[in-house]
């Protein structure tokens, strides 16, 4: 008896049985959701779920790095900070006066940057810094710096934060279903009187995150290298947190006229999932939400990333172990090929059973660990799909390198068996599912959509549009976009006499 065959058989069955067994409440929604679209655009999205008197918010705004303009990079990512600092009438003892010893604390940060710019003599900009100092404790001393989270926190939030890609920024927390009405008051008191006090600090805050995250870092280091590579025009390849030079020189009306020009209601999706009641809770959304005014349809112009010709390659030296990112142009949902290369990119390195980790981590022990993605950096425009390796011990990375080429060719050359198909079709549905299974992941996936892909009913597709892959188009795409004129490689080494040590 082949038992090797036997097994897979069962497994295989397994797989069938457990992916058969999440309720079908996780694909299909539709009884549970209501829909409302103020006047104003701002629309709602209510899911009922039984469970804790708890409701999770995510308000999701589709801005986020590629709506900057040129020289402030990462602004959008500034300005999600500054959405935590209170409003005119939150997080001040006297907005009146405060905002008057903010335009001093403007005044005092224009002519030191400038003086700076200028290369003026040390003893003048020096003088300036001091005096912007002074201004900035001045304005402190009528404000709160995180106002909003300790009013959250005071009512019972949980996990009360926020997130900004390159395709949209999103506002999230939980909260017990009796304080709606609190979230809706002090949100749309942000959208439509946000203040951004304590704004030179929270620079500050910024460029330490650049530091640890992209700097110090090397996986972060390797990675923004290695998108700057591979979108030679599209904005995909700018830095998501900006320069350390467009941090260091952003200013507060400028982080304003930002958050003025693009957060509005009717650019934006709330998604309530939990304990609503949507006929009684829309009352209260529509009351606070209801009252802010439309704003422009401002979309940027996103310049389209040209086909690529020919491969094009990085390296860049880092005290860690060495590793790379290697990356091919690939199309975004809703294009079929997204779907396909969903299931490719799970083929490759999805898990401990997926050929390029057994090939590079268990069978040839040339890495420490390897993954596959797809949607780098994003999904709102075609993107990336990439490989990341981690190498191991005295291996090169271009040796590792030939490895994972190898793999990527014989998934061309041979048909995948049914057997994996059907057990990579399973993963893939199984982890989206699962996904949709927590309050969370349900609201990021449903406002995501209602933003990106013409409306949150649309992500039923996504289970069948897995299904439907077959192993000629695996074969297919593998052939038209895994090729090596379409392939950015970024290498990280070690410096010379850097340290083994951990």
């Amino acid at each position: 008896m082949n038992y090797s065959r036997y097994f897979k058989k069962v497994i295989l069955l397994i797989l069938i049985l457990v992916l058969a067994s999440i309720p079908v409440r996780s694909i299909e929604l539709r009884e549970q959701v209501s829909t409302f679209t103020l006047d104003n655009g701002f629309r709602v999205i209510m899911v009922e779920k039984q469970g804790a008197p708890v409701i999770h918010f995510r308000l999701m705004f589709d801005v986020g790095g590629v709506d900057e303009p040129e020289g402030l990079g990462g602004i959008a990512h500034m300005v999600e900070h500054m959405a935590f600092k209170g409003t005119t009438s939150v997080g001040t003892d006297n907005f009146k006066r405060e905002q008057e010893l903010l335009e001093k604390m403007d005044q005092a940060a224009e002519d030191y940057f400038s003086a700076r710019e200028e290369d003026m003599d040390d003893e003048e900009v020096t003088e300036l810094k001091e005096e912007f100092t002074a201004a900035q404790k001045k304005a402190q001393q009528l404000a709160d710096p995180n106002p909003l989270k300790g009013i959250f926190d005071k009512h019972g939030a949980e996990g009360y934060n926020a997130a900004t890609g390159y395709d949209h920024t999103s506002y999230f927390l939980s909260l017990p279903a009796n304080r709606l009405e609190l979230f809706s008051r002090i949100k749309a008191d942000v959208i439509e009187n946000a203040v951004f006090r304590y704004f030179y600090e929270e620079v500050d805050v910024v460029k330490e995150e650049r530091v640890q995250r992209n700097e110090d870092e090397p996986t972060g280091f390797l990675r923004e290298n290695f998108l700057q590579e591979a979108f030679v025009r599209h904005f995909y390849g700018r830095p998501l947190i900006g320069s350390m030079e467009e941090i260091d020189n952003y200013r507060r009306q400028e982080a304003l006229d930002f958050w003025n020009d693009h957060y509005h209601p009717n650019r934006a999706v709330l998604v309530m999932v939990g304990d609503v009641s949507p006929q009684e809770d829309i009352k209260i959304i529509e009351d606070y939400f209801g009252e802010i005014s439309a704003g422009p349809e401002k979309k940027t112009y996103v310049p389209f990333e040209p086909l690529q010709m020919e491969e094009r390659r990085t390296r860049v030296t880092f005290d860690a172990e060495p590793q790379m990112f290697i990356g091919y142009h690939i199309p975004t949902y809703p294009d079929q090929d997204a779907y396909v290369m969903d299931v490719v990119s799970s083929v490759l390195g999805t898990g401990r059973t997926s050929r390029l980790y057994r090939r590079l981590v268990i069978e040839e022990e040339v890495a420490a660990n390897v993954s596959t993605s797809t949607g780098i950096p994003g999904y709102r425009y075609p993107n990336l799909f990439t490989v990341h390796v981690v190498t191991k011990g005295d291996h090169n990375p271009e040796e590792v390198e030939e490895l994972v080429y190898e793999e990527i060719e014989k998934l061309k050359e041979e048909k995948i068996s049914e057997w994996e198909l059907q057990k990579v079709k399973n993963q893939v549905r199984a982890n989206y599912i699962r996904e949709l299974d927590s309050s969370s992941g349900l609201a990021y996936q449903m406002a995501f959509y209602e933003h990106f892909l013409d409306g949150w009913e649309n992500m039923k597709e996504y289970p069948d549009k897995i299904i439907s892959v077959t192993k000629e188009q695996i074969q297919q795409i593998a052939d038209e976009y895994l090729l090596e004129n379409n392939r950015t490689v970024a290498i990280l080494e070690k410096e010379e006499g850097g340290s083994n040590d951990e």
